[in-house]
């Protein structure tokens, strides 16, 4: 652990810091999930959008949560897990990596559908729906930080790879903020 709060640990001379390594983790898994589940939050709103700009708004909100408020969350999961033993470790980074996006999918990605399906077609998320995506963000939330705190010495190591799935998360999280744009825009003139 780093002896002051602006010091960054780094496994190897060479290699990347561990704390971004994870947010890289953490936000390759979310990304994953949000395309893998962006037909099952679509057909919630009732349709109406196209699957890809649809696709890259949810992984844009995944991507925005990683770098804004998953941060955070590591460094609350590195100070809770402080004198836990490592292999108890993953599964508390897991649960702070689920409550948070929980929450996240709670708040954010609910309030964004509801804006989104009520102009266009009318539809607002029942409660039902707000619990499946509540659960279905805590799910992959937990999956992310325990994958980001189990691979990040191993990805730390990979400077192409670290790299190169740090710039296809900023390239889908800016095609969706663009179609997040264009998508307000022409539903709110």
């Amino acid at each position: 652990m780093p002896s002051s709060w602006s010091d960054v640990e780094k496994t190897t001379a060479g290699g990347l810091p561990t704390m971004p390594t994870q947010a890289i983790i953490i936000g390759t898994v979310l990304g994953v999930g949000a395309i893998s589940c962006s037909g099952f939050y679509l057909s919630m709103m009732g349709g109406g959008v196209a699957l890809v700009p649809w696709m890259c708004v949810a992984v844009a909100v995944a991507i925005v949560f990683t770098y804004v408020v998953g941060f955070a969350l590591l460094w609350c999961a590195e100070s809770f897990t402080l004198r836990m033993r490592a292999k108890f470790k993953p599964l508390a980074y897991g649960v702070v990596g689920l409550i948070g996006f929980g929450v996240w999918g709670l708040l954010v990605a609910t309030s964004l559908m509801n804006s989104i399906g009520q102009p266009l077609n009318g539809v607002v998320l029942s409660n039902g729906d707000v619990l499946a995506i509540t659960l279905n963000y805590a799910i992959f939330g937990f999956l992310a930080f325990l994958l980001g705190q189990l691979f990040a010495s191993k990805l730390c190591t990979r400077k192409p790879l670290a790299i190169t799935l740090l710039v296809v998360q900023i390239v889908l999280a800016v095609l969706g903020l663009i179609a997040m744009v264009m998508m307000f825009s022409a539903l709110y003139r």
